[in-house]
């Protein structure tokens, strides 16, 4: 069986396929009604047979199995999927960082059947937890021994964690936004070309009529606006450079900025003094790069970006912060505060030891907290060359900051973190969530999506979300995707007149069998009335779908003799 192949079968982030486990509805079909989000007792059940009830923690008790948190399992010392319950200590843990939790009955002490029936929760409102001090994580989780805890390690390779379902409430939010940006883009007073960018399977769903999709945007967009800092300057960028020509600059950009972050990361991990000044240089390039062509600078860090995964997540971040920024209209030297901050935001975690930050099992609460100073240890390492300022100062301080006041290091809540914070939030569990880890398996960008839309209002701003969402598309460039031909193709941008195709590369055949070299494929304007065999992407696949390393996607790349 494929990779692709197993991917649909199991959904990591709550999206259970139709009976036949095949693709997604394409459109043409009613296809949002084929999608079942596990929202009730009776869908509740994913193609594993898995049963999730949603129990708030007040409610748990040792020997209730849960598979699911309210919130990203990376906020949290719980990084396995799924694990039974069976010490204080646990409960304790699970009660300070959520709200509720979903349990699997069938894999819970039997004996507690009834009363996680009875203690499963209503969709009414929760009450948020309390902020929680430094000193509540503070805890050694005592050596265990017994059934439960064999049960747990019994598996020589944990399986990687999967992350919060998604709720049919929030599916609706985002299948209505999603329309609504994908009818009005061009009319909102915002740069042209960047918003709407969503896949054509995503079009057909959107069925329901909205009363005003310009308003929905515009609302959006004004409450964004309402976060910036007095005095912030908001521009309209000129329209993009076409591909080709964008293409030089913005590998010259990658690379160099690749190069001063690893150079920067390395004196971190040395105990030297960082390097500033080169990937002050570099953000430069990088600013004047997505500013003539957004897709430019994806494309080129997705085919010849960096070689370690720090520096690759770091120019993720980076890149992910300034599409949002040019979306938006921010000018170029608040652009380059966002890109310093995506580079900046890990630098910390060079202080680390490598075996802890890529432990497979749970981490203990002593190594929570030490993961956790990676925030401090990275603003104290760059600051020793010259006081950062006070925007990426506060961007690199509160990216794990959230609303809700769960996150760190200080715990914050609502209005105490600034706008640099909130997005930097975003972008930086986006890159996490799509890609592949030693404790996380990778998810589909969509369903990186859905799960941001889950977790906002609670640990993100919703403004911000749907703003994120415009600007980099459900099907980012550099990302995955199945064709309806069966087709494995590779996005490398997207067209700004039919926003809702992007533009793609076929790396394999209907069998998943590699092509020698990629053939573009044009993906036709949908429509009321188009052929049922119209090419169009059938669905998003995780990175780890499909190695596109064994496929030469170099002459895709226009430039790629700039140094």
């Amino acid at each position: 069986m494929t990779r692709p192949q197993r991917r649909r079968r199991r959904s990591s982030g709550g999206i259970a396929a139709g009976p036949a486990a095949g693709p997604l509805p394409v459109p043409g079909n009613r296809g949002l009604a084929n999608i079942h989000y596990m929202d009730t007792p009776t869908l509740a059940r994913a193609s594993t047979g898995t049963r999730k009830l949603r129990v708030g923690v007040g409610q748990l008790a040792s020997g209730m199995y849960v598979v699911e948190l309210d919130r990203p399992w990376l906020d949290t010392p719980f990084l396995l999927e799924g694990f039974l319950v069976d010490s204080p200590i646990e409960l304790e843990t699970l009660r300070r960082y959520c709200r509720y939790v979903y349990v699997d009955p069938d894999r819970s002490d039997p004996t507690l059947a009834r009363r996680i029936r009875d203690a499963e929760l209503a969709d009414a409102p929760l009450v948020a937890s309390p902020r929680r001090s430094e000193t509540t994580v503070r805890l050694e989780l005592p050596k265990r021994s017994g059934e439960a805890r064999q049960e747990r390690r019994a598996s020589p390779a944990p399986k990687a964690r999967a992350d919060a379902r998604v709720s049919s409430e929030t599916r609706e939010r985002f299948r209505r936004f999603v329309r609504a940006t994908a009818v009005a883009g061009e009319s909102l007073q915002a740069p042209a070309g960047v918003l709407g960018r969503t896949a054509g399977w995503l079009r057909r769903w959107m069925a329901a009529d909205d009363r005003d999709p310009v308003a929905w945007q515009q609302r959006s967009l004004q409450a964004v606006h309402d976060l910036l800092p007095p005095g912030t300057r908001v521009v309209r960028h000129p329209d993009p450079q076409p591909f080709a020509e964008a293409m030089p600059a913005a590998r010259a950009a990658i690379a160099r900025a690749g190069h001063a972050t690893e150079a920067l990361y390395e004196a971190v991990r040395d105990g030297r003094d960082a390097p500033v000044g080169p990937l002050h240089e570099s953000v430069t390039l990088l600013v004047a790069a997505m500013i003539a062509n957004p897709d430019a600078p994806a494309w080129a860090a997705r085919v010849g970006g960096a070689a370690s995964r720090d520096t690759r997540h770091a120019l993720t971040v980076a890149l992910h912060l300034l599409a949002v920024g040019r979306s938006i209209g921010l000018d170029r030297e608040t652009l380059r505060a966002l890109a310093t901050i995506g580079l900046l935001a890990d630098a910390g975690k060079a202080r680390l030891p490598r075996a802890l930050l890529e432990k497979p099992g749970m981490l203990s609460a002593s190594e929570h907290t030490i993961v956790k100073e990676h925030v401090r240890l990275g603003l104290e390492a760059v600051e020793r060359s010259g006081p950062l300022a006070a925007e990426v100062r506060a961007g690199v301080a509160q990216h794990h900051e959230r609303l809700d006041g769960s996150g760190y290091p200080k715990g914050l809540q609502g209005e105490e973190i600034s706008f640099w914070g909130r997005l930097a939030a975003i972008a930086d569990s986006f890159a996490a969530l799509v890609s592949p880890r030693p404790y996380a398996e990778a998810l589909a960008p969509q369903e990186a999506m859905m799960s941001l839309y889950e977790w906002a209002g609670n640990s993100f701003d919703e403004a911000l979300v749907e703003q994120f969402v415009q600007a980099i598309g459900i099907f980012p460039v550099g990302s995955i995707v199945e064709l309806s031909s069966g087709e494995i193709a590779v996005v490398i941008g997207h067209n700004r007149i039919r926003r809702l195709e992007p533009r793609v590369l076929a790396i394999s055949d209907a069998a998943r069998e590699p092509l020698g070299a990629p053939v573009p494929r044009e993906l036709p304007s949908l429509h009321r009335g188009s052929p049922p065999d119209a090419l169009r992407v059938a669905r998003g696949l995780p990175a780890s779908a499909f190695d596109l390393g064994r496929i030469d996607l170099t002459a895709f790349m226009p430039g790629r003799d700039v140094a």
